[in-house]
């Protein structure tokens, strides 16, 4: 099957877990997480009165940034059906309307000049045709219109996360040398049915791409945005994150205590904050895990 396949079939069946799998919330946690990434891209904030997000997921960014009170008009597009449904079901949940529509980012179902801020998180890393995808993305943004992609994987930020997970998974391994495999180790996908197996096991060919900041704001300056900007944030904070969610997938439920949840999103305010207010006064930005992109459609 070619890429696109294995995106929609990965992201259909991922759309029931995706949420517990990445602590996903609509409560003040990630209200106020989004809120930042969102002051980052776009100091002062303002309203944007018709928005989309393009790889909505199940609503994370969207529907936050909708109830810290950026934007109006809400719709939605992934190329996952299930991704779609869950991010209106979700909106009616919160009381919050959502036009949802099931397209391929390189293929938006609205008109030229649609919309006054079009969103994204951790959407462009699983993009095959970058340049196709930000072309349409400068398309149906009215002149003037804001960008915001946010959650992107930096080249040299996921190769040292890919260390810090390898540790992880080295430790959780020698845990279960001395408390038996049996007792501590979740089972991988074994217990699923054929076909959940098989869409599983499409997770390592769905992430396409890592990012140098700069090459980003090449490729979007390409395409014909202006007021083109990357910022980077999450170092230490990301560490631990990647080492807290390979723990957590690797573990039975259960054998963390009920408090970790808690104490792990406080360890990771702790050092999110240290890599904010120290470490990214100190390092070039390319060492930081995560990637902000903001630009600006020509104004007439």
């Amino acid at each position: 099957m070619d890429v696109k396949q294995q995106q929609v079939i990965y992201h259909d069946w991922e759309s029931a877990h995706y949420e517990q799998k990445w602590a996903i919330s609509f409560d003040q946690r990630c209200i106020e997480y989004v809120r930042g990434r969102f002051l980052r891209a776009v100091p002062g904030g303002g309203h944007f009165e018709k928005v989309v997000e393009v790889g909505c997921g199940t609503g994370f960014f969207l529907l936050n940034l909708a109830q810290a009170g950026f934007v109006g008009e809400l719709h939605c597009t992934d190329i996952a059906s299930k991704m779609v449904a869950r991010c209106v079901e979700n909106g009616r949940t919160l009381g919050i309307d959502v036009h949802g529509s099931v397209a391929d980012a390189e293929r938006l179902p609205y008109p030229d000049a649609t919309f006054d801020l079009l969103v994204g998180h951790a959407v462009l890393h699983h993009l095959p045709d970058l340049d196709a995808a930000l072309s349409e993305f400068r398309r149906v943004l009215k002149p003037g219109g804001r960008l915001v992609i946010a959650g992107e994987p930096t080249y040299l930020g996921d190769r040292v996360a890919n260390r810090v997970k390898q540790a992880a998974r080295v430790g959780v391994k020698l845990l279960a040398v001395v408390a038996g495999a049996g007792a501590v180790l979740a089972t991988d996908h074994a217990d699923l049915a054929a076909e959940e197996h098989r869409a599983a096991s499409l997770e390592p060919h769905v992430d396409l791409h890592t990012f140098r900041p700069q090459d980003i704001e090449v490729l979007a300056r390409s395409v014909g945005f202006a007021d083109v900007t990357t910022l980077t944030e999450e170092l230490t904070a990301n560490w631990f994150g990647w080492a807290t969610r390979t723990a957590e997938a690797m573990l039975k439920p259960g054998i963390l205590p009920d408090r970790y949840p808690w104490l792990a999103y406080r360890t990771w305010q702790t050092l999110f904050a240290f890599d904010d207010q120290v470490l990214r006064r100190v390092l070039p930005k390319d060492v930081f895990y995560n990637c902000i992109l903001t630009a600006a459609a020509p104004a007439d």
